[in-house]
């Protein structure tokens, strides 16, 4: 009932009626499960040890020798992921109008700085700033005047961090009350709904319960299309606008 319940992103009532038992024995139910999974919450999400493994596989998706040493992906408010894309650590509490960084700051990860270990570093959206210390955060250099080294950097370093994105991907495929309708709960419970749905995550993923992808809906592929500065043509509108305006402006003297 509990699965159906995160999976479905229903109210207790509906849920109650589908499996025929009355509003508050659904809600006790749910209430009973999520403590359940909470108390192993943290065998299932923890910091990995085999830190050379997860290094080589961030290196192949970055198809690029320099992230060999990169042990994880962050984004989306303090949640980390390893290169198969299960969270190895996360913060729950914040609300989602939080910046990133100021998550990032309250967070454990942060404050404890234990992961990475040195010589290793984690990657980063832009909402992030580039860190040395305490804990090392690699993130895009800013799109301003890039030399071809750093967008080619930018590049490579973004195809690597799309795990966490196929990770929130999955997340909410799977369990939509998170994201297809507001939580009908209480902040605490907001906060163990998150945290249970991402040890389900890593259950299904450590189970191989993957999500299958029909290649026949697949779009065929597209060569790109050759792309032009737009800068002149701007100019010409904001020319074009200023002189309305101005003539707008001689016609009220």
């Amino acid at each position: 009932m509990t699965l159906y319940w995160l999976a479905a992103g229903m109210s207790y009532r509906i849920c109650g009626n589908t499996f025929d038992v009355c509003r508050s024995t659904a809600f006790n139910i749910v209430n009973l499960v999520l403590d359940t999974i909470m108390r192993v919450a943290n065998q299932v999400i923890k910091l990995p040890a085999n830190l050379e493994e997860i290094g080589e596989q961030f290196a192949k998706m970055a198809d690029s020798p320099a992230f060999g040493q990169c042990v994880g992906a962050i984004d989306c408010c303090q949640a980390l992921v390893d290169h198969n894309g299960k969270f190895i650590d996360e913060f729950v509490g914040f609300p989602g109008s939080c910046h990133d960084l100021r998550v990032l700051r309250h967070s454990g990860l942060f404050r404890e700085g234990v992961y990475p270990p040195r010589g290793y570093f984690i990657i980063g959206d832009g909402g992030y700033t580039c860190l040395r210390d305490p804990i090392t955060i690699m993130t895009p250099y800013r799109n301003v005047n890039l030399t071809e080294d750093q967008r080619s950097y930018n590049f490579h370093l973004n195809k690597a961090r799309s795990v966490v994105e196929r990770a929130f991907g999955l997340l909410q495929a799977r369990w939509r009350i998170l994201f297809h309708r507001a939580l009908e709960v209480k902040f605490r419970k907001a906060v163990k709904v998150i945290a249970a749905c991402c040890v389900m995550h890593n259950r299904c993923i450590d189970e191989n319960d993957i999500i299958p992808f029909d290649r026949r809906i697949r779009r065929q592929a597209v060569p790109p299309r050759p792309e032009r500065d737009g800068s002149q043509y701007r100019e010409i509108i904001c020319l074009a606008h200023n002189l309305g305006r101005r003539q707008a402006d001689l016609e009220r003297l």
